[in-house]
C-alpha cells in the first residue's frame, strides 16, 4: 500500500491538471501573425503587465504607422485647403540675359548688336478669391472631415492590435499555467509509477499488472495533452515576441503569476447596444458621410461664377537701351508695368459640374448604405457576443463548482484507496476527472476574459482595465 499512499500524496491536492485546452491557441489567426511580423529589438529581461506589452506593440506595428500616415496625409490635405484662402496663385520669376544696344524711340531707332549689355526682369502676378459660393469653405469642411474619418481608422486598427495581444497574453497565461500543472502531474504519476513497477518485481502488495497497465494509458494522456501545451505555449510566446520587439532567445516572463477572472460586472445587453455608436468603424463611415456631403457643396459651387481680384507687377532694365516715353512703344528689355483687375470665372461645362455632383452623390449613398449595413451587423454581433459572455460567466460558475466537487470526489477515492477499499482504476478515474475539470475551468476563465474583451472591442471601449 506505500505505493498507492505515495501516488496520493498531498502533492496531488493541488491545482494539477494533465489535460491541453489546444483549441484554445487557434484562436489566434493568420491575420494575427500577419500584423505581428515587426522587427525585433533586444531589451533587458524583465516581466511585463498587458499595458506594457500592448504599448510596445502598438509603437512597433506597420500598420498602425501606415494609418498615422494616413492621418498626416489628411492633415496635409486639410492645410492645402486652408492656403486656397488666401492668395492660392502668386508667382514670382525672375530672368537676366544679354541685351544688344538700342538708341531712339519708335520712329527712328538703331540697334548695335556687336555692343552688349545685361537686361534683368522681374514678373510677380497674383489671384486673390473674393467670393466663391462656398467652395472653399466646402473644401475646408471636406478636409476636416477627412481627417476625422482617417483618426477613427486609425483608432479602429489600435484597438484591434490591443485586442489581439490581450487574448495571446491571456492565453499564454493559460498556456504557462496548464504546464506547470501537467509538469507536476507528469512527475508524480512518473513516481508512482516507478514505485508500483517496483513492487511488482518484488512480489509485494496486493498489485497486479493490469494497474500498471492502467496508469500507463493515463501517462498517455498526460504526456499527449502536456505536448500540445507545450507546442500552444511556445507558438504564443513567438507571437508575442513578434508583436512586442522581444528577443526570441529569452523567456517571456509575465507580470500575473496565473490566469484569474477579470473583476467586471456584466451588464444587461441594452447597455451595450447603445454603446454601438462609440465603435470607431461606425464614426469612421459617418465621418466619411459628412466629407461627401461637404464634397457636394464644394462642387455645386462651379454652377456659379467664382469672384476674383488679380493683379500684376512687371519690370524690366537694360543700361543699354533708351527708355521710350511713348504709351504705344514697346521695349520687351525696358519696361514697367503694374495693375489689378477685379473679374470672375464662370464654368460654362454644366453637364460636367452635374455629373460630377451626381457621382459624389452616389458615393455619398453608397457610405450611407454601408453605415445601415454596419450598424445591423454591429447589434448582431453584440447580440451575439453578449450571449458568448453570459454563457462564458455561467460556465466560469459551473465550473467552480465541478472543481469543488471533483476535489472532494478525488480526496475520497484517495483516502479509501490508501485504506485498500478502492481499486487502482478507481483513483486513476479520480484524477483524471478532476484534472480534466481543472483544465475546463481554466479554459472558461481564458473563454469570460476573451468574451469581455471583445465585447469592448465590438462597442468602441478599452479591453484593458
Amino acid at each position: 500500500m506505500r505505493a498507492c499512499a505515495f501516488f496520493a500524496t498531498d502533492r496531488c491536492c493541488k491545482e494539477t491538471t494533465v489535460v491541453g485546452i489546444w483549441h484554445t491557441f487557434s484562436c489566434l489567426n493568420a491575420a494575427f501573425i500577419a500584423v505581428c511580423l515587426v522587427a525585433v529589438q533586444p531589451v533587458s529581461g524583465e516581466s511585463y503587465t498587458l499595458r506594457e506589452l500592448v504599448d510596445r506593440a502598438v509603437g512597433r506595428n506597420p500598420q498602425l504607422k501606415a494609418a498615422g500616415a494616413d492621418v498626416e496625409i489628411a492633415h496635409a490635405l486639410s492645410d492645402q485647403a486652408r492656403a486656397a484662402r488666401i492668395l492660392p496663385k502668386f508667382d514670382l520669376t525672375f530672368a537676366v540675359g544679354p541685351s544688344p544696344e538700342a538708341r531712339g524711340d519708335a520712329l527712328i531707332g538703331d540697334t548695335d548688336l556687336s555692343s552688349l549689355s545685361l537686361f534683368t526682369r522681374t514678373e510677380a502676378t497674383f489671384i486673390q478669391p473674393l467670393f466663391t459660393f462656398g467652395k472653399l469653405a466646402a473644401a475646408q469642411e471636406a478636409a476636416r472631415h477627412g481627417i476625422e474619418a482617417r483618426a477613427e481608422g486609425l483608432r479602429d486598427s489600435r484597438a484591434k492590435l490591443e485586442a489581439q495581444v490581450a487574448e495571446a497574453y491571456y492565453g499564454l497565461l493559460l498556456a504557462n499555467h496548464l504546464w506547470d500543472l501537467a509538469t507536476e502531474a507528469r512527475t508524480e504519476i512518473g513516481k508512482a509509477r516507478d514505485l508500483i513497477e517496483e513492487k511488482l518485481d518484488a512480489d509485494e502488495g496486493d498489485y497486479t499488472y493490469t494497474d500498471l497497465f492502467r496508469l500507463d494509458r493515463f501517462v498517455y494522456d498526460v504526456e499527449e495533452n502536456a505536448n500540445k501545451v507545450a507546442k500552444g505555449r511556445t507558438l504564443l510566446q513567438s507571437l508575442l515576441r513578434k508583436a512586442t520587439g522581444l528577443p526570441p532567445d529569452r523567456p517571456l516572463e509575465l507580470a500575473d503569476d496565473a490566469l484569474t477572472p477579470l473583476a467586471i460586472d456584466v451588464e444587461p445587453l441594452g447597455a451595450y447596444l447603445e454603446r454601438i455608436s462609440d465603435r470607431f468603424d461606425i464614426k469612421q463611415l459617418q465621418a466619411g458621410i459628412r466629407a461627401k456631403d461637404a464634397q457636394v457643396k464644394a462642387i455645386r459651387s462651379d454652377y456659379y461664377p467664382q469672384f476674383f481680384i488679380g493683379g500684376q507687377f512687371k519690370h524690366s532694365y537694360s543700361p543699354n537701351r533708351d527708355d521710350q516715353s511713348s504709351p504705344f512703344a514697346k521695349d520687351d528689355f525696358n519696361f514697367l508695368q503694374a495693375g489689378a483687375i477685379i473679374g470672375f470665372r464662370q464654368s460654362l461645362s454644366f453637364g460636367l459640374t452635374a455629373a460630377k455632383v451626381r457621382k459624389v452623390e452616389l458615393e455619398r449613398k453608397k457610405l450611407a448604405y454601408l453605415d445601415q449595413l454596419a450598424s445591423m451587423g454591429a447589434t448582431l454581433e453584440v447580440e451575439r457576443i453578449h450571449a458568448d459572455l453570459v454563457e462564458a460567466e455561467a460556465n466560469l460558475k459551473a465550473a467552480r463548482k465541478a472543481r469543488r466537487a471533483t476535489r472532494r470526489w478525488f480526496i475520497a477515492a484517495r483516502d479509501g484507496f490508501n485504506a485498500g477499499l478502492e481499486e487502482s482504476g478507481d483513483i486513476i478515474d479520480a484524477v483524471k476527472e478532476y484534472s480534466i475539470i481543472r483544465a475546463k475551468y481554466f479554459n472558461a476563465v481564458y473563454a469570460f476574459n476573451k468574451a469581455w474583451g471583445t465585447l469592448q472591442r465590438a462597442t468602441g471601449g478599452s479591453v484593458i482595465q
